[in-house]
């Protein structure tokens, strides 16, 4: 493996520039095994062990779950009205200081002498806190983007998650990196719905039903849920091989397994897959007796209940976690255990009781420096933000229209990850924006189906103009029904991403072999924005009839 070395003082820390499996070490998200149908044989991660088996207590034992989810490589925390929030080194800071959690082993590679390593709360051959994800752990701002994942699975390793749900974007960076990047953060995959009927690609991507991990002496079964929706909110092609099974029929096979075969104390759910969803689903399963379920995927806060389960999403980018705290008497019939849960959402915002952990600080600041000096051209300025999303999406369809030519260019709501903070814009701002590697496409339509398809809610638009009157004009002229028109998308849309049909409507598409990110630094560049001229002012010098 190559490795990149940076100073800090008088510190080395070397990063790995190729990622790789991570060595076998001692961690305390190692599940055990073999436990039922998810530890099958070549099943097994290969960076996890197997910690010794607790003697199961007798009485009361109350295990502390840790829940985030949609992480989207948000290493570093976003700061307004000088508070701090998020951060990947901020949020372990507080596990350890207020949940007693045992982080996992320092990365390799961090610092030569071996000497960051925080002293340990507890004695972390024993922990007491289970830390687990709802998924969509990687892609994002460009400090993890620009490393295809690398840096954030670095961090999530040493945070010591145990499991993660297998979120839509987890093939974002392609299934081999997600194989690498799973050993890196030494995490196990977890959907019950997911099936892949290739016993050779099965194995690579090891994503189990459910596994069950030992906390003091307790048997916690963690089921997980991969949204019934990925095949349109991903690239579909990388999912070749793998069918998304009924999410009901799904959760019961898995739930019962995990009990029954698995031989669980509680079952709790990692699930990416909105609460909304899950929450009428859980309450038709009272026999299900789930202790918890954890949400995602629809990127905000929300505190609901299904019977007595909590469902929880704690909202995204590390700003929040949510806190489990299960009571469980070993010594009670099996669908008796659970004897009192409790939970909260807590912010994970700038706490002097509880510093950033050291070496996840340092990990933080060499991949944001690498990505600086990689990125770090300055294109444009910003006078105060340009937000929320959508008028970051209109910026990103002008540039497509105005660099790449056509008639109208058609941007995805959910493409846009982040608004544009106020300051200095770089290339590093856009591949914050635009994290996915998607590229653009030519199509041909016409006027009568582009009309039909520029009613979606889910696209922003250039290029065209809706009149009060419902009709649509292009260029400043009536849409012909029977034109055909040249249209701006990208690869994603083209492939069926958020329901788009554009394939149907042209299947010869000329590919642009240009990444979406390209005709955006460009045209921003070109409109030569500076302090006392942010760009905010100059977003009028639009091509001609087009939308605004």
């Amino acid at each position: 493996m190559r490795r990149l070395a940076l100073l800090f003082g008088s510190c080395t820390v070397l990063l790995p520039l190729a990622c790789g499996p991570a060595q076998p070490q001692g961690s305390p998200g190692a599940p055990l095994k073999p436990l039922g149908s998810s530890a099958e044989a070549g099943a097994a991660n290969p960076a996890s062990e197997t910690p010794p088996r607790a003697v199961k207590p007798r009485g009361d034992v109350t295990v502390t779950l840790l829940y985030t989810t949609d992480e989207h490589g948000w290493l570093e925390g976003l700061s307004a009205d000088g508070v701090s929030r998020g951060g990947a080194a901020e949020l372990l800071g507080r596990l350890v200081k207020h949940e007693g959690h045992c982080p996992g082993p320092v990365p390799a590679g961090i610092d030569a002498a071996g000497a960051l390593a925080p002293a340990a709360p507890e004695d972390c051959t024993s922990p007491r806190t289970l830390l687990l994800s709802g998924g969509d752990n990687f892609t994002g701002p460009a400090i993890s983007t620009y490393s295809n994942g690398v840096s954030m699975a670095s961090a999530m390793g040493r945070m010591g998650y145990a499991a993660s749900a297998f979120g839509n974007h987890e093939f974002d960076f392609g299934v081999p990196q997600f194989s690498k990047l799973r050993d890196l953060a030494r995490l196990h995959y977890l959907a019950a719905n997911v099936k892949i009927d290739d016993a050779r690609l099965a194995g690579e991507l090891a994503i189990r039903p459910y596994e069950v991990f030992e906390r003091k002496g307790v048997k916690i079964g963690v089921v997980g849920l991969a949204a019934a929706d990925t095949l349109k909110a991903a690239m579909a092609e990388r999912f070749r091989g793998i069918t998304f099974e009924p999410t009901e029929a799904s959760l019961d096979r898995a739930i019962h397994e995990a009990r029954e075969t698995g031989a669980a104390d509680v079952v709790v759910v990692t699930a990416h897959e909105c609460p909304d969803e899950l929450v009428p689903i859980v309450k038709r399963h009272p026999e299900w007796q789930l202790a918890f379920v954890g949400g995602g995927h629809c990127h905000r806060k929300i505190d609901a209940r299904a019977g007595d389960t909590p469902v929880i999403t704690p909202g995204w980018r590390l700003h929040q976690y949510a806190r489990v705290a299960i009571t469980i008497n070993p010594s009670n019939p099996p669908r008796a255990r659970v004897v009192a849960i409790s939970h909260s959402i807590v912010d994970v915002a700038t706490d002097p009781q509880a510093p950033p952990d050291p070496p996840l600080a340092r990990l933080v600041t060499a991949w944001k420096t690498k990505v600086d000096s990689a990125l770090g051209k300055v294109i444009g300025y910003s006078e105060g933000g340009i937000g929320p999303e959508e008028a970051v999406g209109k910026i990103v369809s002008d540039a497509w229209l105005h660099e790449v030519g056509g008639d109208v260019a058609i941007m995805n709501r959910g493409g846009v990850r982040q608004t544009i903070p106020r300051g200095p814009i770089s290339h590093a701002t856009i591949w914050s924006v635009l994290p996915f590697d998607n590229r653009l496409v030519k199509v041909s339509i016409d006027g009568a189906s582009l009309a039909k398809d520029l009613e979606a809610t889910s696209f922003i638009i250039s290029g065209a103009r809706r009149a009060p009157n419902g009709s649509w004009s292009v260029g400043g002229k009536p849409m012909d029904p029977k034109k055909r028109y040249t249209v701006i998308i990208s690869d994603f849309m083209y492939g069926g991403g958020d329901g788009a049909v554009f394939a149907a409507r042209d299947p010869k598409a000329v590919g642009t072999g240009l990444s979406w990110r390209d005709p955006v630094i460009a045209w921003i560049e070109k409109k030569k924005s500076a302090e006392g001229q942010p760009l905010e002012k100059k977003l009028d010098e639009r091509p001609a009839g087009q939308q605004r």
